[in-house]
C-alpha cells in the first residue's frame, strides 16, 4: 500500500488526460485541474464544494472506520513507516544495533552510517518536495528549478521547495510520532468522531486476562496474553494497546502482527489484538446504520448531487467583464460615446475552442475588440481590451444595460451583462 501511494504521488504530476494534467492547482495561473477537468477563479463555489466533500467524508469515514486513514494513507505513516524507518533499518541495523551505535565509540563507522542516513534523508526530502511543488507548476518546470537553483523560472516555488525540504527532513529524521501526538490537528479531533460502533485497534480482556508468563505446572488459570509485551515494543508511539483506545494510536496493526505471530507459536488463536469496535470487543452487536453515520451520508449526498447539478450546469466558456480605470466614458466627434472595457474569456474545456464576442445593445450600438476570432487552448484564458460604442442620442440613463456574448461558431457560449456609462441625452442638443 506504501509502494503505490508513493507513485501516485511522484506520478500523478505528470499524469495527463484529455490533453490537461489530472491533478494541479496552477496558482499563478489561477487554474485548478482536477480529474481532467479545469477550473478557473470563477468556478470557486465547486472548489468550496470539492472540499466541503472532502471534509464531510472525512467525518463519515471515520464515524465507520475509525483512524484507518492514519495508519494505512496518511503521507506521515507512510513515507516514516514505507521509506525512512526503512533506510534506517538498511544502514543502522534493529533496534538494539542502533541503540549499541549510538551509545558506542564515534568512530568511523558511526559517522559513515549517520552521514550517508542523513544524505539519503535530505535527498528524499528534496524529491518529495519538488513534488509538491509539481502540484502547483508544471512537473518539468519544477525539477528544473532545482539544477538552476531557482534563478529562472519560479523563484518563488522554489522557496517553497527548500521549506518543504526542510519541514520533510525535520519532521522525519527526528520529530516523527511527536508530529502525531502534538501537531495533527485530525488525531486531536478523533474522540468527537469515534463512538461504541467505530472501527478501532483493540485488545480483547475477556479473552486476555489475567495475563502472565506461561510456566510449566502452573495450575493457576490464565488468559491468552502471556505479557511478552511485543505489541507494545513494535507500536510506533510507544502505547500499550491493552489499556484501552488512545489518541495516540494510529491504527497502524503492528501490534496486531505482533500478536498473532505469538498467538501462532503458542497454538492460540489469531485475534487477541484485533481490528474491532467497542461494541464487538465487548460481545455486543456493531451497528454501522446509526445516528451519525445516517446524517453523514445525507449531508453527503445532498452535496454530492450539488455537485453533479453544478458540474452539468458549467459554462464551457467561462466570461468576466471588467471596467478599465480611467474616464468613464468618452464622446467622439461623430456622435458615439465610447466605454472601454476588458474581457477575461476562459475555456473551460479540455479541447481548443475558437469564440469570438458580440454586443446585445441599443440600436446602432458596436462592439470593438482586436484579434477576433480568438484561439483559446484547454484551460488558458485570453484578455482582450473592448470599445463599446452607443449613439448618443440612444442613451437614456446614465447607466445603460447592455450585454456581451460569446458564441463559438453560432453556438453561445456566455454572455454577461454590464453597465454603459454616458450622458443622458437631450433632445435639440
Amino acid at each position: 500500500m506504501a509502494a503505490l501511494l508513493i507513485v501516485l504521488y511522484l506520478a500523478v504530476p505528470w499524469i495527463e488526460f484529455n490533453g490537461v494534467p489530472l491533478l494541479r492547482f496552477d496558482v499563478p495561473g489561477r487554474r485548478f485541474y482536477i480529474l481532467g477537468g479545469t477550473f478557473v477563479a470563477t468556478d470557486l463555489f465547486l472548489l468550496a464544494l470539492f472540499m466541503l466533500i472532502a471534509l464531510v467524508g472525512l467525518f463519515w469515514f471515520s464515524a465507520v472506520f475509525g483512524r484507518l486513514w492514519c495508519g494505512w494513507a496518511c503521507p506521515q505513516t507512510v513515507y516514516l513507516e514505507g521509506v525512512f524507518r526503512r533506510l534506517e533499518r538498511w544502514i543502522e541495523g534493529s533496534p538494539a544495533q542502533r541503540r549499541k551505535l549510538d551509545h558506542g565509540p564515534r568512530n568511523g563507522s558511526f559517522w559513515t552510517k549517520k552521514i550517508t542516513k542523513h544524505l539519503l534523508y535530505v535527498g528524499i526530502a528534496a524529491l518529495l518536495a519538488l513534488s509538491f511543488t509539481a502540484y502547483f507548476v508544471p512537473p518539468d518546470e519544477s525539477y528544473a528549478m532545482f539544477w538552476n537553483l531557482g534563478r529562472e523560472g519560479h523563484p518563488a516555488a522554489m522557496i517553497v521547495a527548500i521549506v518543504t525540504a526542510l519541514l520533510v527532513y525535520l519532521d522525519f529524521a527526528w520529530f516523527r510520532e511527536q508530529f502525531c501526538h502534538f501537531l495533527c490537528p485530525y488525531a486531536r479531533i478523533q474522540s468527537v468522531f469515534l463512538d461504541d460502533d467505530s472501527l478501532i485497534i483493540g485488545y480483547d480482556p475477556v479473552r486476555g486476562e489475567p495475563r502472565g508468563p506461561i510456566r510449566r505446572n502452573d495450575t493457576q488459570e490464565r488468559g491468552d496474553c502471556i505479557d511478552c509485551k511485543r505489541c507494545v515494543q513494535v507500536c510506533p508511539a510507544g502505547i500499550d494497546i491493552r489499556d484501552g483506545l488512545q489518541l495516540e494510536c494510529v491504527q497502524c496493526t503492528a501490534c496486531i502482527d505482533a500478536c498473532d505471530h505469538v498467538m501462532t507459536k503458542i497454538g492460540k488463536p489469531k485475534g487477541l489484538v484485533r481490528y474491532d469496535s467497542v461494541s464487538g470487543i465487548e460481545r455486543r452487536k456493531r451497528r454501522i446504520a446509526r445516528p451519525r453515520v445516517l446524517i453523514y451520508s445525507g449531508v453527503m449526498l445532498i452535496l454530492l448531487i450539488t455537485l453533479g447539478w453544478r458540474l452539468a450546469d458549467r459554462e464551457d466558456v467561462s466570461l468576466a467583464v471588467v471596467r478599465l480605470p480611467g474616464t468613464p466614458y468618452v464622446v467622439q466627434e461623430d456622435g458615439m460615446v465610447r466605454n472601454m472595457l476588458q474581457l477575461n474569456i476562459t475555456n473551460t474545456l479540455g479541447e481548443t475552442q475558437s469564440v469570438r464576442a458580440e454586443l446585445v445593445g441599443p440600436e446602432g450600438s458596436e462592439l470593438l475588440v482586436q484579434g477576433q476570432p480568438f484561439e483559446i487552448p484547454p484551460g488558458e484564458r485570453v484578455t482582450a481590451n473592448a470599445f463599446v460604442l452607443v449613439p448618443e442620442d440612444q442613451i437614456v440613463s446614465s447607466a445603460t444595460e447592455i450585454q456581451i456574448r460569446v458564441l463559438s461558431g453560432d453556438r453561445l457560449v456566455n454572455s454577461q451583462s454590464a453597465k454603459f456609462l454616458g450622458p443622458i441625452y437631450r433632445g435639440g442638443k
